[in-house]
């Protein structure tokens, strides 16, 4: 799998969301995607998937533009859990997945053993099987985002593209998801994640996009891109950010926008010699 973005901008009623975003992503790559509310990362994450027309620019997967291509043929490589779904409907769990497996039937088909099967598995392994026949409307936020969730796994796609997937999960569900995530992206599919839990990314993916006001500002290792500077200029706070003594993972400590000081909250003699801080004070 091969993905080129280059030079996309998009514009939605009048007003530009995205500027002159130019990246490649290529197989295995477990991709965060951070930054402020309202700054285009769900709009970053549907343009991929081809469904706001571009201003400038192309999306190329695989050697061909998405915009070319027709919506099932995108469904055969490109997944998209997104962010709000029409709920006005008596649906099972079940049968909402069910529906992920339409871009490999032609129109008088039924469903075959092999996709009850995957249906099946990835309800499992999603942790909802037990409420396959339960109405999808019915269900608790978390349990929805789980359905939904399953429902973009049931693709079987190359890529997935997922927009916030452990919203009203817990704490365990929301690091199972991500755990899962990168065991997919080990076994060879590339995963785009909307997500607001910097720990969690810098914890599980093997890049951020960092997008703020339209721009991408930052693009890299979470390491290079969870920085003290970037984190003040894309969301205008005041952090320290450090590697954790104990566990590979980067920390990120917020301090209150008007601190001139470090002192007040420290403990100890020591600080992280890896340690950046920006103070808005």
């Amino acid at each position: 799998m091969e993905l080129s973005v280059e030079h996309l901008s998009v514009s939605l009623s009048n007003q530009q969301i995205l500027h002159d975003i130019s990246l490649q992503a290529k197989r295995g790559e477990f991709i965060g995607i951070i930054g402020p509310n309202g700054s285009g990362k769900t709009t970053f994450l549907k343009a991929l998937r081809g469904l706001y027309p571009f201003t400038e620019g192309a999306v190329i997967l695989n050697g061909d533009s998405i915009a070319q291509r027709s919506d099932k043929e995108i469904a055969r490589q490109v997944a998209c859990m997104q962010q709000s779904v029409n709920l006005n409907f008596g649906y099972t769990a079940r049968e909402i997945v069910m529906t992920a497996r339409y871009p490999y039937l032609k129109w008088w088909q039924n469903e075959s053993a092999n996709d009850e099967n995957v249906v099946e598995t990835v309800m499992k392994n999603v942790g909802i099987w037990h409420l396959r026949d339960r109405a999808v409307n019915e269900l608790s936020g978390g349990e929805r985002q789980r359905v939904f969730l399953a429902k973009a796994l049931a693709q079987e796609t190359e890529l997935l593209l997922l927009d916030e997937p452990t919203a009203a999960l817990d704490l365990v569900y929301a690091d199972e998801i991500f755990r899962q995530g990168r065991q997919h992206c080990e076994s060879g599919k590339t995963i785009f994640i909307v997500v607001h839990d910097l720990e969690l990314a810098a914890k599980f993916c093997t890049r951020l996009l960092l997008i703020s006001d339209g721009y991408l500002v930052a693009d890299g290792l979470p390491k290079e891109v969870l920085t003290a500077k970037n984190l003040k200029k894309a969301f205008h706070l005041s952090a320290a950010v450090y590697e954790d003594p104990y566990f590979t993972q980067q920390r990120i400590f917020v301090f209150p926008n008007d601190a001139t000081d470090i002192e007040p909250y420290r403990r100890g003699n020591t600080l992280p010699p890896d340690m950046t801080v920006e103070l808005n004070g």
